[in-house]
């Protein structure tokens, strides 16, 4: 749900239906999706809801998309790596949420195969532009707080649980056994904020 709500509703197709992105030379960026799923129905029903085009369970068919100039990854953790791999080797440039891999030498064989490739290549930080952490970065950097000794987060969702009405995010990435988990992938959502508004 958050590759679709936050990533394709409020980002991709965001951009798209804005006309795209307006460059310094007043010519415009624009972007058209490909979805990439396990499930052709619900890709179908997305794709006809939103206006696109093309969507496909199959990743390398859409990797040899020629017009396809970018990878974004927005899937479970445990299916990142060889997926974004399998990306670099088809020469597109990598945008990925977090983490980008299980393990430290995982993440460090991601990045060293995008460098042998020369791709452009970036993790998502999108909470870095929510309009109160904006706001509350300004602060900061005028000295409104002076010196600050302690922080304390407390970051979170308003979670429906599907009784009373239905479940409108995962819980996977909150249990390891489902490859999410506190550390592994909670974390590196905060830890960014965190270094960004104090660090």
């Amino acid at each position: 749900r958050m590759g679709y709500r936050q990533h394709l509703v409020r980002s991709i197709l965001a951009i798209r239906d804005d006309g795209g992105i307006l460059l310094p030379n007043g010519d415009r960026l624009t972007v058209e999706p490909i979805l990439v799923g396990r499930n052709a129905d619900k890709l179908a029903e997305l794709a006809a809801l939103h206006g696109v085009a093309e969507y496909t369970t199959d990743l390398t068919a859409a990797l040899a998309d020629e017009t396809a100039t970018i990878y974004f990854d927005a899937q479970v953790t445990s299916a990142r790596k060889d997926a974004i791999l399998q990306a670099i080797a088809a020469g597109k440039h990598i945008y990925t949420e977090k983490p980008i891999a299980n393990s430290v030498a995982d993440g460090l064989e991601l990045v060293a195969a995008a460098e042998k490739a020369g791709i452009v290549n970036g993790v998502v930080h999108d909470k870095l532009y929510l309009p109160g952490l904006l706001k509350l970065k300004r602060l900061i950097d005028s000295g409104f707080f002076g010196r600050i000794l302690s922080v304390r987060g407390e970051f979170g969702y308003w979670v429906f649980e599907g009784d009373y009405l239905p479940a409108q995010r995962p819980s996977w990435n909150y249990r390891e056994e489902d490859g999410g988990g506190m550390t592994l992938d909670m974390y590196c959502h905060w830890n960014y904020v965190l270094e960004n508004l104090f660090g």
